[in-house]
């Protein structure tokens, strides 16, 4: 659900605000970079609050030269404690709103970016995400999560305002990091009146969606990226690389430490350019719009469900769901969702998984079917699993035909959840988006039929022909 559906918003011309969707975390970020440009007076003081509290972590840094024993890194580990604005919903985690957070670990991760800060001349960051690229394991996740925290004294006035304005009820909640006392170097945890997250019994932030990216502007990538474009000459002859693909992130991190002047030139260039913030309407990722769009389809055409009494009752009931799907892909033009129109080409496995997804979840809400989203199952995540009781239960992974593991996700991993999770049917979904795949999944019914006869449990594979430029019986405005 969206919050605007909640509580039933109508929005204004003053409503800057991204809508969240409150059960599941949408891959966006808030970007430093565009929260700085950002107009709205709840942020005007950001960027100048930001950087006050790294120069005071770069004197905390100097001071402790690294030194576990001293007080001053202690008391900076505990001003680097950057713990996931799981009130955004936002973020990587994708089953929930409930992200892993930022521990100990990650502070001295950033501690160890400002001592390498500091050891390589830097004493003051007009950009903090540049220890993004001056250290391992800060990516966009954590990049937002430290900018969250910090303005989230800003983020709480913002949501307030509009919730006032439109007469949203709020309630009280004790918020983690709500401010930061400079003074005394320490968050603070206030009690605080915002919305409720019905889904989690959680308060809700809001943040203008024009600060929001898949990505920061200012990222080790795109220092890449810069840097072969422009610089080729000193990674060719001072760092030796003569193949752009084969740099990884280590070696981004020794060029950006020993060559300074590279990643000023570098911030340069992205403070001319001007980033834009992600395009929520043509939704290149696949990763917002689905909620939207398969909420519609399911209003025009729901699907008619069998009761699922029993296991073999919840296999019907799932598989006519997976057929359900696949007539909004093939003739209600639901393949146009999982391509972009320019350049040409298909999203990503992601845009398929969710918008499968949003056509499964209201149907399971009605019939009294839970489904969870990349379950962990031993080695690493199924897709969806549904389950009426312990018993009655089914698993499916989704994948393009374009993926490398394809052969091994029916051979291999499928199977072992279905080992892992003690249960005996699984359904294999391939997404075909080129006309070239389909010699590469001609076979895999018959080795999903093997594999079934091997384990004494029952895979079969629906191959969903997602190619561009079919006809269609209807279309979706």
């Amino acid at each position: 659900m969206l919050f605007s559906e909640l509580h039933q918003i109508k929005r204004e011309n003053v409503d800057d605000w991204f809508d969240p969707i409150l059960d599941i975390d949408t891959k966006l970020f808030i970007d430093p970079f565009l929260l700085f440009k950002h107009p709205n007076k709840s942020f005007v003081d950001c960027h100048d609050k930001i950087i006050k509290f790294f120069n005071e972590a770069f004197i905390l840094a100097a001071k402790s030269k690294g030194i576990p024993t001293n007080l001053s890194y202690k008391k900076l580990l505990n001003m680097l404690t950057f713990p996931e604005v799981d009130e955004l919903c936002l973020g990587y985690t994708n089953k929930s709103t409930k992200g892993l957070g930022s521990g100990n670990v990650f502070s001295k991760k950033i501690s160890g970016a400002l001592l390498k800060s500091i050891r390589a001349g830097i004493t003051e960051l007009e950009h903090f995400e540049e220890i993004g690229i001056l250290e391992e394991g800060i990516g966009a996740d954590r990049i937002s999560d430290i900018c969250g925290n910090i303005v989230k004294e800003e983020i709480i006035r913002y949501t307030r305002e509009i919730c006032e304005r439109h007469k949203i009820p709020m309630k009280q909640f004790k918020v983690k990091h709500s401010s930061f006392s400079f003074q005394n170097l320490r968050w603070e945890n206030n009690k605080i009146l915002l919305p409720e997250n019905p889904y989690n019994n959680k308060p809700i932030l809001l943040v203008p969606s024009n600060i929001l990216r898949d990505l920061p502007s200012i990222n080790s990538d795109g220092f890449l990226d810069w840097a072969w474009s422009n610089e080729n000459e000193i990674l060719r002859n001072d760092f030796n690389y003569e193949v752009k693909n084969q740099i990884k992130k280590e070696d981004i991190i020794r060029v950006a430490a020993n060559r300074i002047d590279l990643l000023g030139k570098y911030i340069n260039f992205i403070e001319k350019k001007e980033p834009q913030p992600y395009d929520l309407i043509k939704d290149p990722l696949g990763i917002y719009r689905w909620y939207e769009q398969s909420k519609l389809y399911i209003k025009h055409k729901p699907i008619k469900l069998p009761l699922a009494n029993d296991t073999e009752d919840l296999a019907e009931f799932v598989r006519v769901l997976i057929e359900g799907f696949e007539t909004f892909i093939i003739d209600n033009s639901g393949y146009k969702l999982l391509w972009n129109d320019a350049p040409k080409k298909p999203k990503r496995e992601e845009a398929s998984q969710l918008l499968f997804h949003g056509l499964m979840k209201e149907h399971c809400k009605v019939n009294n079917i839970d489904i969870s989203r990349e379950v962990n199952s031993g080695r690493g995540p199924v897709d969806f699993k549904f389950s009426n009781g312990y018993s009655e239960r089914v698993l499916i992974e989704v994948k393009r035909a374009s993926s490398s593991k394809l052969l091994q996700g029916v051979t291999q991993q499928l199977p072992q959840y279905l080992t892992t999770e003690d249960i005996n049917i699984g359904y294999y979904v391939v997404i075909v988006q080129k006309d070239d795949e389909f010699k590469k999944v001609s076979n895999l019914k018959d080795v999903a039929k093997k594999k079934s006869e091997e384990l004494s449990k029952y895979i079969e594979v629906f191959i969903i022909d997602a190619t561009e430029e079919k006809p269609s019986a209807s279309n979706i405005k």
